[in-house]
C-alpha cells in the first residue's frame, strides 16, 4: 500500500493559533488557506504559527504561508511564528521573506 507523500497536519492551538507539520506544497496549500481565511480574527489579531513540524515548503506552499501573513495584516494584526523547521527557515532566507516569518 502506498502512502500519500502530500500530508499535511494542521492543529488550532490554545491561542487560536495553527501548529503545521508534514508537506505544505501544492497538494496542501489551499488546504492551509482555507484554514486561514475561515479564522474569525478580531481588529489587531496576531495569528501564531508553528512551523517547527513542517518539513517541506515549495512554492505553493510559501504562498499559502504569504496569504496567512496578509490576513494577519488585514486586520491591524500580525503574524507570529512560535518555531520554525530549519529546512523551512532556509527557504525563506533564499526568498528573501525571512523577516516575515520570524520565531
Amino acid at each position: 500500500m502506498e502512502t500519500d507523500p502530500h500530508t499535511l497536519d494542521i492543529t488550532r492551538l490554545v491561542d487560536g493559533g495553527l501548529a503545521l507539520s508534514g508537506d505544505l506544497d501544492y497538494a496542501t496549500a489551499p488546504e492551509l488557506t482555507a484554514m486561514v481565511a475561515a479564522l474569525d480574527l478580531g481588529q489587531g489579531a496576531v495569528l501564531t504559527l508553528d512551523l517547527g513540524r513542517l518539513v517541506f515548503c515549495d512554492s505553493s506552499g510559501l504562498s499559502a504561508l504569504l496569504a496567512a501573513y496578509r490576513r494577519a495584516l488585514s486586520v491591524g494584526g500580525r503574524l507570529s511564528v512560535s518555531a520554525i523547521d530549519p529546512n523551512v527557515a532556509r527557504m525563506l532566507a533564499i526568498t528573501g521573506l525571512e523577516h516575515l516569518f520570524r520565531p
